[in-house]
C-alpha cells in the first residue's frame, strides 16, 4: 500500500521544483501559443514544469496514472492517478502579475487523498492528507469564522471565453450586494487553497477542469469548509460549476444560485 506520507513528499518536491523553474520565467520574454481558442494560452514554460512533475512522478511510481493540463490522460490500470496542473494562472504568468501557482493531486480510486499547491512568488506551500487536516508551510489551516454571507471576502472567475464569462454575470450581480467585495485574480487553485486557509470566505466557478480543482478541493474540506456543485450537490464534474466555502455560507449562497436558475429556465 502507498504510504501517503512519502508520496506527498514527492508532490512538496516536485511543486518546488516547478515553482523555481516559473519564478525564473516570470519576467522574461516567452514564447506564447494557443491551445483551444485565441485567449487559451501555453507557454514553453507550463510545458517544461510539466514535463519536470511527470518526469519526477514516473520515475518514482512508473505504474501510476497521470491527468495533466497540458499532455492530456497517461492511463493506466493502477488505482492511482495524479492530477497536475504546472501553472495555474498562465495569463498571469505571461504578464508578469505574480499570483500563480503550481498544482499537483493523488488520486486514489477516484477519491483525493494528497494535495499540494505551491505559490512560487509568495513561497506559500499548502498540502493536505485525508482525514490529516491541512497546512500551511507546515502550520495547521481553518476556514474563516464568517457566520453570513453579507461582509464575506469572495473570489470568482470570468473565463477566457467569452460566452462562458458572460454566463457568470448574473451570478456576480446576484452575489454582489451582499459581498465585501468580489475578486478575480485569475488561479482557482490558490482562490481554493485562500478558502482553506480563511482568507477567503468563498470562490465559485461556473466551468473548470478538474486539475484546477484537485488538490484544491482536498484542502478546503480538510481545513473544515465544504465544495459542491453550484445547486449545493455533491461535486461530480467540474465543468458544470464549483463552490467552495467556509460551510457556513454555503446554504446561503447555493440559494442565490438556484434563484438565477430558475429566472433563466427557458431562456436561450
Amino acid at each position: 500500500m502507498l504510504d501517503y506520507t512519502e508520496a506527498l513528499e514527492l508532490a512538496v518536491s516536485l511543486s518546488r521544483q516547478a515553482g523555481r523553474l516559473l519564478k525564473q520565467g516570470l519576467r522574461i520574454e516567452k514564447q506564447v501559443t494557443t491551445k483551444l481558442h485565441q485567449h487559451d494560452f501555453v507557454t514553453e514554460f507550463d510545458i517544461a514544469a510539466e514535463k519536470l512533475i511527470i518526469d519526477g512522478i514516473r520515475a518514482a511510481f512508473p505504474g501510476h496514472a497521470i491527468l495533466s493540463e497540458e499532455q492530456g490522460s497517461y492511463a493506466t490500470t493502477s488505482p492511482y492517478r495524479w492530477i497536475i496542473d504546472p501553472l495555474d494562472g498562465t495569463s498571469n504568468f505571461i504578464c508578469g502579475y505574480p499570483h500563480f501557482a503550481v498544482s499537483i493531486a493523488l488520486e486514489v480510486n477516484q477519491k483525493i487523498e494528497i494535495s499540494s499547491i505551491y505559490d512560487p512568488t509568495r513561497d506559500e506551500l499548502f498540502t493536505a492528507i485525508t482525514q490529516k487536516g491541512a497546512m500551511l508551510n507546515g502550520e495547521v489551516i481553518r476556514v474563516s469564522q464568517q457566520s453570513v454571507l453579507d461582509g464575506s471576502l469572495i473570489e470568482t472567475g470570468f473565463s477566457s471565453r467569452l460566452s462562458l464569462a458572460a454566463a457568470n454575470y448574473p451570478y456576480f450581480k446576484a452575489v454582489l450586494p451582499y459581498a465585501q467585495t468580489i475578486r478575480n485574480c485569475g488561479s482557482a487553485a490558490l482562490a481554493l487553497a485562500y478558502v482553506a486557509a480563511g482568507r477567503l470566505n468563498a470562490a465559485w466557478y461556473l466551468s473548470l477542469a478538474p486539475w484546477d480543482i484537485a488538490a484544491g478541493t482536498l484542502l478546503v474540506e480538510e481545513a473544515g469548509g465544504r465544495v459542491s456543485d453550484l445547486d449545493g450537490k455533491p461535486l461530480i464534474d467540474a465543468e458544470r460549476g464549483v463552490l467552495a466555502t467556509n460551510q457556513s455560507i454555503h446554504c446561503e449562497m447555493v440559494n442565490i444560485f438556484k434563484n438565477i436558475r430558475c429566472k433563466n429556465v427557458g431562456r436561450v
